[in-house]
């Protein structure tokens, strides 16, 4: 069973699905929970500050 849906913010449309099997035994307040934690990730994931990256250190050479 697939279950399309979306989610409009201040960011655009989100947009996804759920594949589930069909005797998922799942409650309709379960799978609208599942949705709102994929909305809430995505909203997470745009919104986190950019992370600064650091130069690596070279290691050592020996001269022979």
């Amino acid at each position: 069973m697939k279950i399309n849906f979306s989610f409009s913010s201040q960011y655009g449309t989100f947009s996804d699905a759920l594949y589930l099997p069909d005797d998922h035994g799942l409650s309709d307040e379960q799978i609208e929970a599942m949705k709102q934690q994929r909305f809430d990730n995505w909203i997470a994931v745009i919104t986190a500050p950019p992370v600064e990256e650091t130069p690596a250190e070279e290691a050592p050479t020996e001269e022979v």
